[in-house]
């Protein structure tokens, strides 16, 4: 008796890997970009998503994920609610039968939103995905650290700045880490004269102004206090120079009143969150980045393939310096970042963003999305 067509796709579905992917917001930043890049190419005749979260997912995260999962699970914050944290964490497990649970992290105490699953499925395999340097939590931290590396299958991280933080220096000694680079969508950055053009009239930017730009969620981390007081002093020597912020976040209305009280509210552009980032990198001329820590940030990444020079903190891992047009300056330093951002300006041709050796860098150097996304279908698969 030949079998039905739905039939042959329960069979089929029954066959796929079924992956629990935690780590996920309706934020904008680095984890979830590189989410949303991950089961926007996993092979879906492979493997089957569903996601485990803190919040409804809205906005434009919700439209990046769209048609490439089955499931998504909110339950409560550990901290607020443990127990009823816990009961929905049981519940869950206790009726998946996942075959992995990919988990994002930047604070080992996170880890606890997996633990369950170790109790419940025994076969299930636990992946612990470092995407982060430092934390400001960081007595939390290494509390849980030990919990974390004990529940640990498969340890991955996006630099080995990252795995040292996540892991600790003598777990990197015993086990093996899978470097999982912040691989992104390398054509959809080059450089376009078009958009460029296109970008910089609907931002009113003139042909001779030289825009600075910076993207990220307005939290500590992000450091966009001193990112003010940098510009605030480039500023004033220069009406030329305008800075374009792109992102969201808790800060972000402190932020807009320090500019206000510094007077530089007509050279700061305020954008929110946009999902055609990519567009905006053309429109910039330099791209900085003075976090206070970092794993190894996309969005650096992101504005190097679009062939930006690029000032980061010294405190981002120089693993980040893809295409050797970035200059590390430290924190607390604004005599220097000053002098850099001058220097950059004076010596500025975007005729060189066109390079080819641009591209090139970033795919010998391991930054191409598709094989990145095979690193991990592999890691799933129990292969490697």
């Amino acid at each position: 008796m030949n079998c039905t067509n739905m039939e042959k796709k329960e069979v089929k579905n029954r066959m796929k890997k079924r992956i629990l992917i935690f780590g996920y917001s309706s934020l904008i930043g680095g984890v979830e970009t590189f989410i949303a890049n991950l089961v926007k190419y996993l092979n879906k005749e492979e493997f089957e998503i569903d996601f485990l979260v803190q919040e409804e997912i809205t906005g434009i995260n919700r439209e990046r994920i769209d048609g490439y999962y089955k499931n998504i699970y909110v339950v409560d914050n550990m901290k607020k609610h443990p127990i009823k944290a816990l009961k929905k964490l049981k519940d869950i497990y206790s009726n998946n039968n996942y075959d992995v649970v990919h988990m994002c992290l930047s604070n080992a105490s996170s880890c606890l939103y997996g633990l369950p699953c170790k109790f419940i499925n025994k076969n299930t395999k636990v992946l612990i995905h470092s995407h982060n340097g430092g934390d400001k939590n960081y007595i939390q931290h290494y509390f849980f650290r030990n919990i974390l590396n004990k529940m640990t299958d498969y340890y991955l991280a996006c630099s080995e700045l990252a795995a040292i933080w996540m892991f600790g220096k003598k777990v990197l000694k015993k086990k093996k880490i899978f470097i999982i680079n912040n691989a992104i969508e390398t054509e959809k950055f080059l450089y376009n004269t078009e958009i460029r053009d296109k970008k910089r009239v609907e931002l009113g930017i003139k042909e001779d102004e030289y825009l600075i730009g910076h993207v990220g969620r307005f939290n500590p981390q992000k450091n966009h206090s001193e990112l003010i007081d940098i510009f605030k002093k480039v500023a004033d020597k220069d009406s030329k120079i305008k800075l374009l912020l792109l992102g969201n976040g808790k800060l972000e209305e402190q932020i807009k009143q320090k500019v206000i009280n510094l007077k530089i509210e007509d050279r700061v552009i305020f954008l929110g969150v946009k999902e055609n980032v990519n567009e905006y990198y053309q429109a910039m001329d330099l791209f900085v980045l003075p976090s206070i820590f970092e794993g190894l940030p996309i969005v650096g990444i992101e504005a190097q393939a679009s062939g930006l020079k690029c000032i980061f903190s010294d405190r981002i891992t120089t693993e980040s310096d893809i295409t050797e047009n970035v200059k590390f300056i430290e924190l607390n330093n604004i005599e220097k970042w000053d002098k850099q951002i001058v220097y950059e300006k004076n010596n500025y041709n975007k005729e060189k963003r066109k390079d080819k050796k641009i591209y090139g860098d970033l795919i010998k150097k391991g930054y191409d999305l598709r094989t990145e996304v095979n690193k991990i279908e592999k890691i799933y698969k129990g292969l490697v």
